[in-house]
């Protein structure tokens, strides 16, 4: 211990101490003493616990300082960070995702650019509308991002009686879960058409925005449940008063519209909007024939023409009109014999065969239109049977050439066809505007192939239960997992699966025990 007196105690201090420990007594003392570091005798004799009470508060306020810079520091970092990233993505999708793409003129001969969704207010305009302002362009960008990329992964559970099990996912105590990007997107785009609706009165938006914004609107509506497809139907009928002229977009509307009044329970309605669907698809139809007797010059109208027909012709089938049910099944089938189809669909461009490929999807639908109508009139069951065949084969053609399998039939397995590694050609998928419609195709076909024989087998259960069994079991074929057996695929409704499979299963035990 150091000296605590002053210099003439340390003599006396040092008569006691050995020699051998007076130098590290001196060295460890040196720093103290006060020729060396100056303090007063006054500071030695000073209580040391007094002066570290007076520089602990400095110290803890010194450390409560440092951490709210630090944290002032990191807030706005991270605010910058985050805000940047906010940006850049909508940058993204305005520069990226809401591009015009560079259609080859194949791809605009067979006007495929037509279909594509469109979020700008103009078809060969690039991003959204700089008329709706910096809040309305987020709002439009954040409804696709919602809707294309999803959100987080939470569900959203609606509980209610008018809701039935297609609506969605059916969950425990009848609650139907709903997609969540939906909710978002429906959200998203209400707001953007309120700001829309501000901005309309200027009159300075785009011709198109209001009408597109709307219907974007009523599509989203229309997948959430049957609560909101009253609300669907008001948008619809919006986007069709909203737009500035009658386009061939307009018939999609009225088509919807048709299906949409038909869903509701007003025939009336939906009859009136198919056929007004049916009349801007194809301006030369007479008034007094339903089907018009020439097919319109338009790729896009042909299309058209042939959805609001099948809508028509599945109306009158299912409420019994069986006579004008089969007129429009037969010439709608007839129309589309009259237009020229390719000899090989390998041989022609890519848009091309999308579009030869629809048109006999087409026919597939109407073909089992038809035979229900058949039977229903008590036609021979062969005569059904020989419709739902070439329903049934029609599609599986489609499903090939989407796939890149061979044409023929015999070359490749059922299995190959619904096989998950089998996805569409990327012929397909690589241009911008021939993906949607070329997925919708072929959800569509499955959807049809696995109708077709369904059906088939319910023909032949009474008479040969064996061919029936066979039937159903490349119904599940189409309609099911093929990974997982007693499971339907994401391309198949719950509703039709469940009918399916349930044929099926009753057959083979009804078999089984025989």
């Amino acid at each position: 211990m150091c000296p605590p007196g002053p210099n003439h105690w340390q003599s006396e201090f040092f008569k006691h101490v050995p020699s051998c420990k007076k130098m590290k007594i001196m060295q460890l003392c040196k720093p103290w003493s006060r020729n060396q570091s100056g303090l007063s005798q006054a500071h030695w004799l000073s209580p040391t616990g007094i002066e570290g009470f007076a520089q602990g508060p400095i110290f803890v306020l010194n450390v409560l300082k440092r951490f709210l810079k630090f944290s002032l520091i990191g807030g706005v970092s991270l605010g910058l960070v985050t805000g940047l990233i906010f940006e850049g993505t909508h940058i993204w999708v305005e520069n990226v995702e809401f591009a015009v793409p560079q259609d080859d003129e194949e791809t605009l001969k067979w006007e495929w650019d037509l279909e594509r969704e469109n979020w700008s207010g103009d078809l060969r305009a690039a991003g959204t509308d700089p008329v709706l302002g910096l809040r309305g362009r987020h709002l439009v960008r954040a409804a696709w991002m919602a809707q294309h990329w999803g959100v987080d992964q939470s569900t959203v559970v609606v509980s209610s009686d008018a809701l039935r099990s297609e609506d969605g996912l059916l969950g425990p105590r009848g609650l139907v879960i709903i997609d969540p990007r939906l909710i978002r997107a429906e959200n998203f785009l209400r707001d953007a058409i309120h700001v829309a609706e501000q901005k309309s009165i200027e009159g300075t938006l785009r011709p198109w925005t209001m009408t597109h914004l709307l219907t974007l609107h009523a599509s989203v509506l229309e997948r959430m449940g049957s609560e909101s497809m009253i609300t669907a139907k008001g948008q619809y009928e919006r986007a069709w008063s909203s737009q500035p002229f009658i386009a061939p977009q307009s018939a999609r509307i009225a088509a919807k519209l048709g299906d949409l009044h038909r869903r509701l329970g007003d025939n009336d309605g939906a009859v009136a909007w198919w056929t007004r669907a049916i009349h801007v698809a194809q301006p030369q139809a007479l008034e007094s024939s339903v089907v018009p007797s020439l097919m319109p010059q338009s790729p896009y109208n042909q299309r058209s023409l042939l959805f609001a027909l099948s809508s028509l012709s599945a109306f009158y089938a299912t409420t019994g009109d069986f006579t004008q049910a089969q007129s429009i099944a037969e010439a709608s089938l007839s129309l589309v014999r009259s237009v020229r189809q390719p000899e090989s669909i390998t041989s022609i461009s890519v848009p091309h065969a999308l579009h030869a490929l629809t048109l006999l999807q087409r026919s597939s639908v109407l073909a089992i239109h038809l035979a229900e109508v058949l039977y229903a009139q008590k036609n021979p069951i062969v005569v059904s049977t020989q419709w739902l065949s070439t329903a049934a084969e029609s599609s599986e053609r489609v499903i090939r050439a989407l796939t890149g399998l061979p044409l023929n039939v015999n070359t490749v397995p059922d299995r190959a066809l619904v096989s998950p590694a089998n996805d569409i050609h990327l012929s397909y998928l690589n241009n911008a505007s021939l993906r949607k419609p070329a997925n919708s195709l072929y959800r569509d076909s499955r959807r049809t192939v696995a109708e077709a024989w369904n059906l088939t087998g319910i023909l032949l259960e009474s008479k040969d239960p064996k061919a029936a069994l066979a039937a159903y079991e490349n119904a599940i074929r189409f309609a099911g997992n093929s990974d997982e057996h007693g499971k339907p695929s994401d391309k198949t409704l719950k509703v039709d699966w469940e009918v399916i499979w349930g044929n099926y299963t009753r057959l083979k035990s009804k078999l089984e025990t025989q």
